[in-house]
């Protein structure tokens, strides 16, 4: 039986690709920051799929110190990762710092993804074929690092926070395709597109309105992860699946090569 670890997995896309693993016979690991969410996400997963090889860990991914009890908790429930879905995210009209002192969206969205990995690396190791998938979104033009100043403090804005986590993301899926060059593990990223999921769930509430009217549904939206996840085509790396619904559509991600080595490094010491 395989193991799929889920972060962000008691809502929206995360819970729906529990569900479909579920359903596959996956054994599930989901995560979520909230302890009665979660076991609610847990039992509904169970009852969705008729699977009960579904357990969950709990904690807040904003900090350094949760981002280390998260892997110890799914080290000590796992010795093997098959499947790493890369889920969580947040949709923050102001700026909020974490308690290491981080801007909200590059922790939640970038950086606790990118520890994860890392702490997770000998149970993905021990996988005859680990696949990471990372659910995001298209990397504007505008969108940058910010190497000086990572938390915005001088120059906030949502979009640029948003911004330069998908862009971390992307730079991050490029370069450990770099460095982890075998047929062993890879990792990708998708695009979810419109979807009815609670990442904007700290916007207005007609920003809320108008997603549940054109969003899709996150079992529809999740098509591409299970694709990236469970089927014996998906055999690449460092690759931007760009449109929703359509996993054979992917774009070979190539930014810049120095910006991504330079992120990887730089992150590397904020996580250790």
């Amino acid at each position: 039986m395989k193991t799929a670890v889920i972060t962000g997995g008691n809502s929206g896309m995360g819970k729906a690709t529990a569900q479909l693993l579920a359903l596959k016979g996956y054994r599930i690991i989901i995560h979520g920051r909230n302890e009665q969410k979660t076991n609610e996400a847990l039992n509904e997963i169970k009852s969705f799929s008729g699977n009960n090889n579904i357990e969950a860990v709990c904690g807040d991914l904003s900090s350094i110190a949760g981002m280390k009890k998260i892997i110890a908790a799914i080290q000590f429930k796992t010795d093997v990762v098959d499947v790493l879905v890369l889920s969580t995210g947040v949709i923050l009209p102001k700026r909020l710092e974490t308690e290491d002192g981080m801007e909200m969206h590059f922790a939640v969205q970038y950086l606790c993804r990118f520890a994860i990995v890392q702490g997770l690396m000998p149970q993905l190791q021990k996988s005859s074929f680990a696949r990471i998938v990372q659910v995001g979104a298209f990397v504007s033009s505008s969108a940058k690092i910010y190497f000086d100043d990572f938390s915005l403090k001088n120059n906030y804005g949502m979009f640029r926070a948003m911004g330069q986590g998908m862009l971390g993301n992307h730079l991050f899926v490029q370069e450990f395709a770099k460095r982890i060059a075998n047929d062993k593990i890879v990792m990708n990223i998708m695009h979810v597109g419109i979807a009815n999921t609670e990442a904007a769930r700290s916007q207005n509430f007609l920003i809320r309105f108008l997603l549940k009217i054109v969003g899709k549904n996150s079992l529809i939206s999740a098509k591409n992860i299970i694709y990236l996840a469970d089927n014996d085509e998906a055999t690449f790396s460092g690759f931007f699946l760009n449109e929703p619904g359509r996993p054979k559509k992917k774009i070979h991600i190539e930014l810049d090569s120095s910006v991504a080595e330079k992120l990887w490094n730089k992150s590397m010491g904020l996580i250790s």
